[in-house]
């Protein structure tokens, strides 16, 4: 028996057909199928961003001093660095970056800032090393003191680098001290990672020698500048010690007693150098003795056009003195020969010193200024008595806070030894070599690197600090506002608009 259709299979059949061949389903299905491709698309494009802003981090800093961008000194620098170079953080990125709301604030500007080292340099890759879950990374590394906390490795080659939190952050020590909260209240990361990446990068060192054994004072800060722009820094007694046979520098720093008669032709004999010259004094002298009580280092002076007045310098000019300062607390003039300032970053960045005793040029053939004061200073004797104080009658002038004597064996292509001497001791101090709006460290740092015939490679960062003044966003909106926008923002309006149209096209 033949099958017979009933009508109402026949009519659902046609309803069906009707449906998928009406010309609203075809717009349906199109604009159905036009918003995949155009959702896949943004999937696809969010993909590829992602991927691209993991080497190439897509935000936008719009900090009123751009606290998450590298300075131009950083980019300079890295942009030289032509060996392979590896800074491993020495935990996971999220535990590099967490803290509480004032800390965290500090290490996501820390951690932006190393991904933007990286992405400034070729040679430059960063890495996160869990050395808890990871303990034999270190076994690498047999010269580095593991006992202690190292927040940062850099390596380059068989050369490598720690680098503390200390390093990287300034700390709140009234905090510490009071309550034991540890607040970090500035950062570093830019002048800790450079000077590291400078010191694994250059094998080649130029040798400092300290002398000990006068009752020097610590000039610790000064020497670990010195370090950080890779100098290498001994520290000799010349009573039982002698200078190495390639050491360029000797520092003389604020002697308690005069050098002996042997000390003296040691010195001279080494400034001479067999006539081949090229060897650096530097000599800050001291300022709690007449300096009659100092006849052979005057003598050395003596020989290379200079000497030191017992007195400081006493400064008027109120453009010159430091707020809240007295008259012996100045900045200083660099001298007409721009020989020692040419290469400085920001030569209108002055220096400032403190009891600074003047050093004349006794020879203008041999001796020169490096740093002067105003016309409105004068001579202040310290041996001056309170009951002479009505009759001082005292003589302004340009008086030379800083001065070097050069001598060299007259030829064209030889080279020069120089000795340079110092009025203040308290120049190389952690108080003024830290302080970005004096030019102390860069100025003194690039002293040696011109006098030792090495490029600039003083590295004098400024640290900056996250939490200044926004333009319209906070510093953490700054960063993550662009991928959000991308990542979640853009796709889900995109979603939402395509559902909108389907819909309003389907009931028409």
């Amino acid at each position: 028996m033949e099958d017979k259709k009933k009508p109402s299979d026949t009519k659902k059949k046609l309803n069906i057909k009707g449906f998928f061949t009406s010309r609203g389903t075809r717009r349906g299905a199109v604009s159905v199928l036009l918003t995949v491709l155009f959702i896949a698309a943004i999937i696809l494009f969010n993909i590829v961003m992602s991927a691209v802003t993991d080497k190439f981090p897509l935000y936008i800093d719009v900090t009123e001093n751009a606290s998450y961008q590298l300075q131009q000194e950083t980019k300079d620098f890295l942009t030289e660095v032509s060996e392979p170079v590896s800074i491993y953080v020495l935990q996971k990125e999220t535990d590099f970056e967490s803290g509480d709301s004032n800390n965290y604030k500090y290490r996501v500007q820390a951690n932006k800032l190393l991904h933007a080292m990286e992405n400034s340099s070729d040679n430059v890759e960063l890495h996160y090393v869990d050395i808890t879950a990871e303990p034999t990374f270190t076994t690498a590394y047999p010269q580095i003191d593991w006992t202690q906390s190292h927040a940062i490795l850099v390596v380059c080659g068989e050369h490598y680098r720690a680098v503390d939190m200390t390093d990287l952050f300034s700390f709140d020590q009234t905090q510490y001290s009071y309550y034991g909260t540890v607040v970090i209240n500035g950062q570093n990361v830019e002048q800790a990672l450079t000077t590291a990446i400078l010191n694994v990068t250059t094998t080649d060192k130029t040798k400092v020698t300290v002398l000990s054994g006068q009752g020097e004072q610590d000039m610790t800060p000064f020497t670990t500048l010195l370090e950080n722009n890779a100098y290498e820094i001994e520290t000799v007694s010349l009573l039982n010690g002698s200078i190495a046979e390639d050491s360029e520098f000797v520092i003389i720093y604020d002697p308690d007693v005069d050098i002996d008669d042997d000390i003296y032709t040691t010195l001279s004999d080494w400034l001479k150098n067999d006539g081949k010259y090229g060897h650096h004094l530097f000599y800050f002298p001291n300022d709690q003795h007449p300096v009659s009580d100092f006849p052979n280092l005057n003598a050395l002076l003596a020989d290379y056009g200079m000497e030191v007045q017992y007195g400081y310098i006493y400064e008027t000019n109120e453009s010159y003195l430091i707020p809240g300062g007295n008259n012996t607390l100045s900045v200083f003039d660099y001298g007409e020969d721009t020989t020692y300032t040419s290469e400085l970053r920001n030569g209108s960045i002055p220096v400032v010193m403190m009891l600074t005793m003047p050093v004349s040029v006794t020879d203008d053939t041999i001796a020169k200024p490096l740093l002067q004061s105003s016309e409105n200073s004068f001579l202040f004797p310290m041996d001056l008595q309170k009951e002479d104080l009505d009759s001082f009658d005292p003589e302004y002038q340009v008086l030379n806070g800083a001065a070097i004597g050069i001598r060299s064996d007259g030829t064209e292509d030889g080279k020069d030894s120089s000795v340079v001497v110092i009025g203040s001791y308290d120049a190389l101090t952690s108080n003024y070599l830290s302080i970005s709006s004096y030019n102390n460290a860069a100025y003194f740092v690039n002293l040696f690197n011109v006098l030792s015939s090495r490029d600039d490679v003083s590295i004098v960062i400024e640290g900056k600090d996250p939490s200044a003044n926004e333009l319209g966003v906070s510093s953490i909106d700054a960063i993550t506002f662009p991928s959000i926008l991308v990542r979640f923002v853009i796709p889900i309006t995109v979603l939402i608009a395509g559902l909108i149209v389907w819909i309003r096209r389907r009931h028409r």
